[in-house]
């Protein structure tokens, strides 16, 4: 049985690492429709003495993955403890095929309310992990979101690896829903495709329906998303690069280098000039000598 929750959060961390009695007593609910970010949660096995840790584990521990604008949540008992882990793609920073293996197949190729069974040794392991990320996120040293992000990483692989022990290979992507498909075809054509349009010809649907659709499951419509892919890239190759907004346009499709300028600052609120500048601060990547316009 589904159940379907409201929640409107006013603080939008990129990275988060809480108990779960934390994490409801500071939403007062279970999140749902959260269009931001990806959820873990980390659901301690029925049984368990509540005096033992983690790593004592008597019973099994159980592994949800809930993906952003996902309506309905897994039906956790008022009981569970546990933790949970949010995330945002534009944290995480993984590479296309990092988000085609660990975004898409655990969290928009899987069902909501499937778990995966975790062991107790394999409960000991995810737990070092978010104990780890737990301790570098309440830190603040200079590499704090990298040390994260690999961390990060390590989890879903081992996520994914223990789904995939279960359940086998992934179900193909094409029985996703419109949005999943619609998050499949963006993934692989943000380069080329800049329009509702292009994306619902391939889906076979109007556009009208294709944005109605994907704002009725995550409160943003088909364009934003767009938008916010094109943009999450551009920032990644800057970050990894240093490159110049003319190389950068190029590289996202853009023959209008004024046309991407604009669509970057509507989208992150600042100029690309300042964006990068404060990149290269945090990266504290050397200021070349010849910058192209």
């Amino acid at each position: 049985m589904r159940t379907t929750l409201n929640f409107h959060r006013s603080e939008s961390p990129q990275f988060d690492v809480s108990s779960l009695a934390r994490f409801r007593q500071q939403s007062g609910n279970l999140r749902a429709q959260d269009a931001q970010h990806y959820t873990v949660v980390l659901l301690e096995g029925a049984g368990q003495s509540t005096t033992l840790p983690l790593t004592q584990d008597l019973g099994l521990t159980e592994l949800y993955f809930v993906a952003p604008g996902q309506p309905t949540w897994p039906n956790l008992p008022e009981w569970a403890e546990g933790q949970v882990l949010q995330f945002t793609d534009a944290f995480a920073c993984l590479t296309d095929h990092e988000r085609e293996l660990l975004l898409f197949q655990l969290f928009h190729n899987a069902n909501a309310e499937e778990p995966v069974q975790v062991s107790g040794e394999q409960a000991a392991e995810l737990d070092f992990l978010l104990s780890s990320m737990k301790r570098q996120a309440d830190g603040a040293s200079l590499l704090r979101d990298d040390l994260l992000r690999a961390y990060l990483k390590t989890l879903l692989l081992y996520c994914t690896r223990l789904r995939q022990q279960q359940f086998g290979v992934a179900r193909p992507l094409v029985q996703l829903g419109l949005f999943g498909r619609f998050q499949q075809l963006l993934e692989g054509n943000y380069t080329k495709w800049k329009s509702v349009a292009e994306y619902a010809d391939q889906l076979h649907v109007t556009p009208n329906h294709l944005s109605v659709s994907v704002r009725k499951e995550t409160g943003r419509p088909a364009s934003d998303h767009i938008r916010s892919r094109i943009v999450l890239e551009a920032q990644r190759l800057v970050a990894r690069t240093d490159a110049s907004l003319k190389q950068v346009a190029y590289q996202l499709g853009f023959e209008d280098v004024a046309h991407f300028s604009k669509l970057f600052k509507r989208c992150t609120g600042v100029t690309f000039s300042h964006f990068k500048e404060q990149t290269r601060t945090q990266y504290r990547f050397p200021a070349p000598n010849l910058m192209v316009a």
